[in-house]
């Protein structure tokens, strides 16, 4: 831990050295990437976590406490930008992979359901700029408390719908649940319907934009969100930027700029969900997938809005938990375990730009370091999340999906406990409490 006050007699946490500046002792970390023994089996176990956290949608934040903190004792701003280099590279990539993924029960469908990405993406350059917001004003050991109960909370969810997922594809494999039917096509609907050719017309427009790898205009609304949010906060100051439009970081108008994200990621979102929600009553008119409508029902559109929001927000907020927070909410709309995973996956992606950005802002570690934690990233999911997606399109066991969550939770909560005792004894309980202000 670097600059971290320390007792010589105590010393300090792995790969540190309690060192005297004349005045004072304080933590020296070695040199970040040296290799030893013990780094080279930690580096070893990298691209592990990684692959198996992307492959279950929760994203390359489980790693930071157990591997970044715990075992390499990384400081904290170091700690954040490897956790942002991971971030960004493994959701980039494992979504370039997703995008080609069929889904397991529609075949001709994309995995990703676009939708629903839609909605979980309107709020999260939000949420996440109030968590970040937060969390630059919280003692660390409110961070590690907060992170501890939402895991130790998410354990029961994930087990439940381990077991209901388990027994559905059991269901599906004995054929007591028919899900592989065929979403009719144009000519099915011209014979089993009276539709003239502009409805069989539109019909078929529809069929065409769901079974597009790349779906153009989904896309443009959920990079739309992004782009539109984040140059609104960009225009605001924090510790590691300036703002664009020259805001100083302890003045009231710096903080209003939050109230202008409010307003202008409203206006965005209504925008969107009027487009779509008559996108739907046109799908209504030609009876095309009649159960799959996410902004007619305003309760759906909302859940999901909400979903999106806890999951930007905690990552802002603890540095990891949204994909966790987006994969429990699908699963509890019935969504099937790899399509809530690949959602999940495709919405830490879009929370990566954010990361990406204050990455590129406060970045400290060199060019060189960052290419290593960039392969990292890129061995993981081409390692262990690509082959895990063919294992699992081949035996139809898309449950394991679950259990890998399971114990990357567990992990996490056995790091915080270990954490939290380990500060404790060597450098006291109140040295967690402590707050700086940046002001």
């Amino acid at each position: 831990m670097n600059n971290q006050e320390c007792d010589p007699d105590k010393g300090c946490w792995l790969l540190s050295t309690c060192e005297s500046d004349q005045i004072s002792y304080s933590c020296v970390h070695d040199p970040i990437l040296e290799l030893t023994p013990y780094t080279g089996f930690v580096y070893f176990l990298i691209p592990i976590l990684l692959g198996t956290s992307i492959m279950g949608g929760l994203g390359s934040g489980m790693i930071k406490r157990p591997i970044l903190n715990l075992l390499l004792n990384y400081p904290s701003s170091i700690s954040t930008q490897v956790a942002d280099c991971f971030l960004f590279t493994t959701s980039t990539l494992n979504s370039l992979f997703l995008f080609f993924e069929k889904h397991p029960d529609h075949h001709n469908l994309p995995l990703i359901n676009f939708d629903i990405s839609i909605i979980l993406n309107q709020t999260i350059p939000l949420a996440w700029s109030a968590g970040a917001f937060l969390q630059q004003r919280s003692p660390k050991f409110i961070i590690y408390l907060i992170q501890l109960c939402f895991l130790l909370g998410a354990i029961p969810f994930l087990w439940k719908f381990t077991h209901l997922q388990k027994r559905l594809e059991q269901d599906k494999k004995e054929n007591i649940i028919l899900v592989n039917q065929k979403i009719k096509t144009q000519e099915d609907m011209g014979n089993e319907t009276n539709f003239d050719e502009k409805l069989l017309n539109q019909y078929q427009q529809f069929y065409k934009n769901d079974h597009k790898k790349f779906q153009i205009k989904n896309l443009s609304f959920i990079f739309g969100s992004f782009f539109v949010n984040q140059t609104i906060i960009l225009m605001r100051s924090n510790k590691y930027n300036n703002s664009i439009i020259g805001l100083d970081k302890c003045t009231l108008e710096n903080n209003l700029i939050l109230l202008a994200i409010v307003g202008i990621n409203l206006t965005y979102t209504f925008f969107v969900y009027w487009s779509k929600r008559n996108e739907e009553y046109y799908k209504d008119i030609v009876q095309y997938r009649p159960n799959q409508r996410f902004f007619k029902e305003k309760k759906q559109f909302f859940f999901y809005y909400l979903g999106g929001f806890l999951a930007g927000f905690s990552t802002g907020l603890l540095g990891m938990g949204g994909g966790l927070i987006m994969v429990t909410f699908l699963l509890s709309q019935k969504i099937i375990a790899r399509e809530a995973a690949a959602t999940a996956a495709f919405g830490s992606f879009m929370i990566s730009l954010n990361s990406l950005i204050q990455f590129i802002l406060q970045k400290t570690i060199t060019d060189q370091q960052m290419l290593v934690f960039f392969i990292l990233g890129i061995l993981g999911v081409i390692i262990i999340a690509k082959p895990s997606y063919i294992f699992m399109n081949r035996f139809k066991i898309g449950y394991i999906i679950l259990i890998v969550d399971i114990i990357q939770v567990s992990i996490n909560v056995f790091s915080i406990l270990a954490l939290i005792i380990i500060n404790t004894i060597l450098y006291g309980f109140d040295a967690m409490l402590n707050y700086y202000s940046h002001c």
